[in-house]
């Protein structure tokens, strides 16, 4: 019986070739690339488009997409001839930000992009890619004068609010530009890139460990997903096999990060909302859930736990009896205070039709993970495309569709006692086996890895060379995908009051998107 993939590919005259289970690559002329991508657009989701520009090598450009229904991704490939390539933007607008990137980037302009400008190196020289042949991440980086930023919305009245990029708390840098006319948000034009770290730049030439390490540090709220992202890509592209306890374990912490996220969210959507007491209360949760990944791996993001092959660190019986313990506390507590906020009148009069994302516009954009699913989009790779111990385990994905600030505090509370639910299967079933090898059965090679991020679902692609040297390393993390509408859910019959509430129902990391 054939795939949905294979069934697709056959219907328009493309022969798959499957390099893994899991994976199917189609090379094409540079001429077809843009008439098979939007083909592929339309039954399938795109995951990613990104370029490789090393020295010696003409440029290619890789779209990944991905079937309902299909636990497989195909990556479609071309080698360009030129600086340039049509803009696949006209056809799918969720390839607009991937082609301003690779312009910035690579300097390959998508020729046809309606709305070609810089995504993150605001103040870059115009002809510097850092992706480019010649750049050294550690050189001096070139800051010539900021141009003027001239709103587009003028008028009697309007007047423009300025907030970032340093901010009080917990806040990362990033600048919004808000134009009012009075209380009302007009526009919001955002500017990113104040944490850019050149880190696919720097991960060149360097060895699997060393990128392991950038790979945990794209950010905070989602080490453990990337560097599992990573890590899977390597796996899949050296041909090494992870045991299923290894499986179960890194299972496991995946569901402790997302569910430390989870509450933090909601902790700030409470604190937005002058809910200080729910607030604190939940920030106790996620401090013990923190707490609890420190005493299991060393480090309370869990970074350092992951390594080819396997984990550096042992879950034994009885940290894992005391973790089931703990966990059933957590559920207790954490429904209880689920139920306090949707019972709490004020609460939800804030986020009730605030900042909405309708489900078409979400599709366009091809969101992803809670912000993605609370506007009626059903996609969560952890069952749509198992890995680790996902395919053992049951699990339920929650959706909303009225895409508004509540409905994704809703996808959020509910996935909490999801991951909550994951962790106690696991531990019911839980066998010590062997740790894995690590062995390879190649000495190179190139992959796609994948995770379930908090904020979504994460992609890495990785190319070793014979020396177990990365070539290169992509990294499509969930913010690269999700602040793309932002600025339109802000504008959607907002006001400047409401910001706090957006701001903490999207829980976007400026650093996942600048990396």
């Amino acid at each position: 019986m054939t795939s949905p993939l294979q069934r697709l590919a056959e219907s328009i005259g493309l022969q798959l070739e499957w390099t893994r289970p899991g994976e199917a690559r189609v090379e094409c002329r540079e001429d077809d690339f843009f008439d098979l991508a939007t083909a592929l657009s339309g039954p399938c989701v795109i995951g990613d488009l990104f370029a490789t520009t090393l020295a010696g090598s003409p440029p290619r450009l890789t779209a990944v997409f991905a079937a309902a229904g299909d636990p497989a991704w195909l990556l479609l490939t071309t080698t360009l001839h030129a600086e340039s390539f049509t803009s696949l933007t006209p056809a799918l607008h969720a390839a607009s930000w991937y082609e301003r990137e690779i312009f910035e980037m690579h300097g390959l302009e998508p020729l046809g992009h309606p709305a070609l400008s810089p995504l993150r190196l605001h103040d870059w020289q115009e002809r510097h890619h850092p992706m480019r042949r010649g750049f050294e991440a550690a050189e001096r980086l070139p800051h010539p004068p900021h141009g003027v930023r001239r709103p587009s919305v003028t008028g009697q009245g309007v007047f423009q609010l300025p907030l970032g990029p340093v901010r009080s708390g917990p806040q990362e840098s990033a600048e919004f530009l808000f134009s009012s006319g009075g209380e009302d948000i007009v526009e919001v034009d955002i500017r990113l890139g104040f944490k850019y770290r050149a880190m696919e730049a720097r991960a060149e030439g360097l060895a699997v460990e060393d990128v392991a390490l950038l790979a945990e540090r794209v950010a905070g709220v989602s080490s453990f997903a990337n560097g599992l992202g990573f890590i899977t890509a390597v796996e899949n592209a050296l041909g090494v096999e992870v045991g299923p306890t290894d499986q179960a374990a890194r299972t496991l912490l995946a569901e402790l990060e997302r569910l430390h996220h989870h509450l933090g969210v909601i902790g700030r959507l409470a604190e937005a909302t002058g809910l200080l007491v729910a607030s604190a209360q939940y920030g106790i949760l996620k401090e013990e859930v923190l707490r609890t990944g420190g005493r299991l791996t060393g480090h309370r993001y869990l970074r350092g736990a992951l390594r080819v092959g396997g984990l550096h660190a042992r879950l034994d019986e009885p940290a894992c009896q005391q973790l089931r313990t703990q966990l059933e506390v957590w559920r207790t507590r954490a429904e209880r205070l689920r139920q306090l906020l949707e019972h709490t009148a004020t609460f939800r009069d804030r986020l009730e039709g605030t900042a909405i994302l309708n489900p078409g516009y979400a599709a366009e954009h091809s969101l992803v993970g809670p912000v993605g699913r609370g506007s009626g989009i059903d996609r969560d790779c952890r069952r749509d495309h198992p890995y680790q111990a996902y395919g053992a385990v049951e699990f339920q994905v929650p959706t909303e569709i009225d895409g508004d600030a509540e409905a994704r505090f809703r996808v959020h509370a509910r996935e909490v006692g999801q991951s909550l639910s994951i962790m106690l299967q696991l531990l019911d079933r839980w066998r010590d086996g062997e740790r894995s090898s690590g062995q390879a059965a190649r000495r190179s090679g190139s992959a796609l890895g994948w995770a379930e991020a908090p904020g979504g679902e994460t992609l890495h692609w990785v190319e070793i060379d014979q020396e177990g040297r990365v070539v290169r390393w992509r990294a499509r993390t969930p913010a690269v995908v999700n602040w793309h509408p932002y600025a339109h859910a802000c504008g959607s019959g907002n006001n400047l009051t409401d910001y706090p509430v957006i701001e903490a129902s999207f829980s976007l990391s400026a650093a996942e998107f600048d990396r």
